[in-house]
């Protein structure tokens, strides 16, 4: 057989070390190195395809593309399995599977190609030995990178005996912290929960200034122990330990560890987190698996992803959006890299939950192996500063960038016709009255979620700290919906400043209502999760008794504000984000300062403003508003990237002055602020039309996500999941991969809630 013209005129260059590689599953499904036929890699641009049915991605990708070689690489299980990884370290060991690897050409109708050139050969060889795109950031999940700081550099030491048997200012005999300028043997910090030390080793620093000091216990004879510098209030990297130590006549040599270090106690801590998976009564729930019932495997730190991901794409709108179409997007799409294309991951994550082929309990552990989310995380949070990273994330927070990110990605796709986040959307009625002279003011704002405050009340007659009395769901309304007043408004009526009353209700009820209950208070200004019990009810419930009933027969409107006025005011102040500004009065600021702050960071989120606040605090007009400020220009690329996402040019103008030219806050109205004069988009049969009502307010819960830790950026989040309504309906329990019934959902400790419209 005469050798493959392709091959022998291919032209390849082998990726670098900075070149992504997608090497070990399909980047428009999930079928990876362990099925069957194997993943094609493309020898071109290295996109990674599954060859064979149902789907043969690979060869759609080579029609599309051009690029006609590929790397096709099959995995085997070896006989023995390793080890279950228990520690927090990256470690070198065998690898446990098997390869078979062959070169195809698709231009010759798929064949294999048995005689490849050397250039080919070395191209497939850097293929193999190249790390797969998305474990690069896995494995930063598992490594927690500490570095040193000058200040262990140049120590002046004290040299004498030191007695560090026990704490030098209590009873405490581990977690101990030796200073390493004096000696001082000190205890750790307390923990949350009121467990670990009495802090005496950070009193000592803030009484000597003395900032670098080591743990006792977890010094080991190669000279490595947990190290960390109070000035920088972070763990460190000590290059010079064995010295440091030797000057308090202690050898690193004669060392033996005793204690778990902090990256031990970590995952120690993090492994605890484990939501029952049992009923009340002790029985085992029960493993399931089938559409819809896919679990998520962890990537590290994304379970706030992966229980977010599973409700909602529960939602009917979503599944029916993505599942059913993805075959005939991934022929259509225009996108050479579907792992870079959010509308691919899309349609790639429903058709992995929907379809039930990666659903499959293994006999030996009776759970599932799951998919792996890291191409859809990749793509929705690209250049997020903070879901771009490994990090655990608010969960609600992630809710709502998602929904911003689909939003944005829907609006090529027929104007936005098919979007299918408008089944959060609503409006809120705010009702304005004038103490002074009782008129009213009556307007709406466009919303999709719900933040609501929590009450806080103290069990009583409980030893255990921290403990709380149960709330209802309709208390939590009920402060929401309270009345709130408001100093220093500015009655266009009485024409001088007055005090306000200001309350807040629905004008509209979305198809599903997404709840957030903000159970959290600052300490020390940072955010700690209160665990206080909300009691949702599982049957229908209504809340109607929260409709807004607009201006009502007795009332009086007040005037409109002078419209010079008003306009200067739009011009000169950009919208805020009220959320923020909420989260830094929760903190005792004036209101003014906190929405200054938040126009000053740009709307880039609460720990910019808060940091603004800080920085500012004895400035003389930090309360003072702002002076107006001639609008710069709309930037023409600006413009043209913003008209591209389907806005029509004289709005995106508009909100661009408004943001003060920043693309981002321009964007954010664009997407929640109605533009009143815009054109609808043009009908067609599939449009999915916004889920408003004025008439129906009966919900029935459909979902939720529960948290478990001190705070919502820490600990593991867990999905819970009704398919169905009414008595034919039934629960299921995602906890990462693990999916089992749940006979017994535990709404109390929901921290995100979606709600069902009943129509």
């Amino acid at each position: 057989m005469p050798p493959c013209q392709h091959v022998l005129d291919a032209q390849l260059t082998a990726p670098t070390a900075s070149t992504p590689v997608y090497k070990e599953e399909c980047t428009q499904c999930f079928d990876d190195q362990d099925s069957e036929a194997g993943i094609d890699v493309c020898l071109s641009c290295f996109n990674g395809g599954c060859p064979g049915a149902p789907s043969n991605h690979a060869h759609q990708h080579a029609m599309k593309s051009g690029h006609h070689l590929a790397l096709n690489i099959r995995r085997m299980q070896r006989e023995e399995r390793p080890a279950k990884l228990t520690k927090l370290e990256i470690v070198e060991a065998e690898d446990p599977h098997t390869y078979e690897t062959f070169v195809r050409c698709w231009a010759c109708a798929g064949a294999r190609v048995d005689d490849v050139p050397a250039g080919v050969a070395g191209v497939a060889q850097a293929v193999m030995h190249a790390v797969e795109a998305s474990k690069g950031s896995e494995i930063r999940a598992w490594a927690d990178e500490v570095t040193a700081c000058a200040h262990f550099d140049a120590l002046e030491q004290t040299a004498g005996s030191t007695a560090l048997q026990q704490c030098s200012m209590c009873e405490k005999r581990d977690n101990l912290w030796m200073c390493l300028v004096c000696g001082h043997a000190g205890c750790g910090r307390r923990q949350y929960d009121g467990s670990g030390g009495n802090e005496h080793a950070i009193a000592h620093f803030q009484q000597t200034g003395h900032a670098v000091s080591v743990k006792l216990g977890t010094i080991t004879p190669e000279g490595t122990a947990d190290a960390y510098c109070y000035a920088c209030d972070d763990n460190r990297l000590d290059p010079h330990l064995a010295q440091h130590l030797r000057a308090f006549g202690i050898s690193v040599a004669a060392q033996q560890k005793t204690e778990k270090s902090i990256a031990e106690l970590q995952l120690e801590h993090n492994l605890k987190f484990d939501f029952s998976m049992t009923t009340a009564d002790g029985a085992r729930l029960q493993p399931v698996a089938g559409p819809g019932l896919t679990g998520l495997r962890n990537l590290g730190n994304s379970c706030y992803l992966a229980s977010i991901a599973q409700c909602v794409f529960a939602i009917d709108r979503f599944r029916d959006r993505y599942f059913p179409s993805a075959a005939d997007h991934f022929l259509t799409c225009t996108q050479l890299r579907p792992a870079r294309c959010l509308q691919c991951q899309l349609h790639k994550l429903a058709h992995g939950l929907w379809s039930g082929r990666y659903a499959v309990l293994e006999s030996e552990a009776d759970s599932q192996r799951g998919i792996s989310p890291a191409h859809f995380k990749a793509a929705v949070a690209a250049d997020h500063v903070e879901f771009g990273t490994m990090r655990q994330q608010d969960a609600f927070e992630f809710l709502q960038h998602l929904t911003k990110q689909v939003s944005v990605a829907e609006r090529a796709v027929e104007g936005g016709a098919l979007n299918p986040t408008s089944v959060f959307d609503f409006t809120t009625e705010e009702r304005l009255q004038c103490t002074r002279c009782s008129r009213v003011r009556y307007s709406t704002q466009p919303a999709s979620s719900l933040s609501l405050p929590v009450v806080k009340r103290p069990a009583p007659d409980t030893a255990e700290p921290q403990q709380y009395e149960p709330v209802t769901l309709a208390e939590c309304l009920d402060l929401l919906a309270q009345p709130e007043t408001v100093d220093g408004y500015h009655c266009p009526a009485c024409k001088e400043a007055t005090t306000a009353v200001k309350s807040t209700r629905f004008a509209t009820f979305p198809k599903v209502l997404a709840v957030q209950a903000r159970r959290f208070e600052f300490v020390n200004w940072v955010p700690q999760k209160l665990d206080i019990p909300v009691q949702v009810p599982l049957a229908p419930f209504e809340l109607g008794a929260y409709r807004g009933q607009g201006l009502q027969p007795g009332e009086e409107a007040l005037p409109d504000d002078a419209p010079d006025m008003a306009a200067a005011e739009a011009e000169a102040e950009p919208a805020v984000d009220e959320a923020v500004v909420a989260q830094l009065e929760s903190m005792g600021f004036p209101r003014a300062r906190c929405v200054k702050a938040v126009r000053k960071t740009g709307n880039t989120g609460a720990e910019a403003a808060m940091n603004w606040v800080f920085e500012h605090m004895d400035d003389p007009d930090v309360d003072a508003p702002d002076a107006p400020s001639q609008a710069p220009a709309a930037d023409p690329a600006a413009v043209e990237q913003l008209m591209a996402m389907g806005f029509a040019q004289a709005r995106v103008e508009r909100e661009l002055v408004q943001a003060g030219g920043d693309a981002n806050r321009a964007l954010d109205r664009l997407l929640n602020v109605p533009d009143d004069a815009a054109e609808p988009p043009a009908a067609s049969a599939a449009a999915m039309p916004r889920d408003e009502s004025t008439t129906h307010s009966q919900y029935e819960l459909t979902a939720f996500v529960s948290h478990k830790g001190s705070s919502v950026h820490c600990g593991h989040y867990v999905a819970t999941v009704r398919q169905g309504l009414g008595r034919d309906s039934s629960w299921f329990f995602f906890n990462d991969a693990r999916v089992v019934s749940q006979p017994e959902p535990q709404p109390e400790h929901g921290y995100v809630y979606f709600f069902t419209r009943i129509d």
